[in-house]
This record gives structure tokens, sequence and C-alpha cells, in this order.
């Protein structure tokens, strides 16, 4: 057997007796938590995008319709930044954080997206 470095639950490097092999699940868990930052980082990237164009279409709209969807905008890009803050501390989790880093992200993704969606049909319907 040797010696290799390997992660500890904190996240703190310490020397473990292996037996030669790759750990697999350590890979796994770092392929499979690359993959769902990577994923995430477009959805919001593209998310970002389109909350970016609806607020110059809200520009060249009526005062009425202006004024409800700047505050709405508004919110969106909070709510934008809280995820970006969520997705820090996700790549920064550990094996025995990661579960609920992942919940909290998809969560606020999903009421992210939720959020923009009625935005834009309040403000296409006005």
């Amino acid at each position: 057997m040797t010696n290799a470095q390997v992660e500890g639950e904190e996240g703190n490097t310490k020397l473990e007796e292996k037996s030669g092999e790759p750990s697999v699940t350590s890979d796994k868990f770092n392929e499979d938590k690359d993959e769902f930052e990577r994923i995430t980082k477009e959805k919001i990237d593209k998310l970002d995008k389109k909350i970016d164009e609806l607020e110059a279409e809200v520009k060249e709209a009526g005062s009425k319709a202006k004024a409800e969807a700047k505050e709405q905008l508004r919110e969106l890009k909070k709510k934008s930044g809280a995820l970006k803050e969520d997705m820090e501390k996700l790549k920064a989790s550990t094996k025995k954080t990661w579960e609920t880093a992942k919940l909290k992200v998809e969560h606020a993704m999903d009421d992210l997206e939720k959020a923009y969606k009625e935005v834009l049909d309040k403000f296409k319907s006005e």
C-alpha cells in the first residue's frame, strides 16, 4: 500500500493508506460536482441575458408598465445575485455539505426562472 493525499470531510487534505487504486467515489463526486456547476452556470448566464433583454424592452415601454417592470427586474437581479453567491458556496462545498448546497442552488434556480416567467408574462400582457 502507498500513502495518498485525500480530502477529509472538512476539506482538509490528509494522508491515507491506499491500495494504489484511484478513488472512484471521489472522482465521480468531483465529476458530478463539476458537471452540475457547469450546467447551472450556463443556465444562470442564459437567464441573465434574458433579464437584460427584457430590461431593454422595458426601457422602451409606456410609463405604467415601465414602472412596474423596473421594480420586478430589480427583484430578479437580486435573486440572480443571491443565486451566484449560492454557486460560490457550492463550489467550496465538501462531500458532506454538497447535497444541501446543491438543493439550495436548484431551488434558487427554479425560483429565479419562475419569477422571470411571471415578469415576462405580466409585461407582455400589458
